[in-house]
């Protein structure tokens, strides 16, 4: 079980001069983009740890029992 906390900034007024320029929505995409491939990075170091060490600090086991 992996947790992703997603933190961004709040959001700007509709009526201020730059909430609808393009240079905005440009650097809102690529803060989105740099926020995914951030936490695309975080979670694979995770998975790539050994499952003794994930489970000392606190991942849960998968469960294993097919039905």
């Amino acid at each position: 079980m992996a947790i992703a906390l997603d933190h961004r900034p709040v959001r700007r007024a509709a009526g201020t001069a730059e909430a609808g320029s393009l240079s905005h929505l440009v650097r809102d995409i690529v803060e989105r983009i740099a926020s995914a491939w951030q936490r695309y990075r975080v979670e694979r170091e995770l998975e790539s740890m050994p499952f003794d060490l994930r489970k000392d600090i606190g991942f849960r086991s998968s469960n294993k029992i097919t039905r």
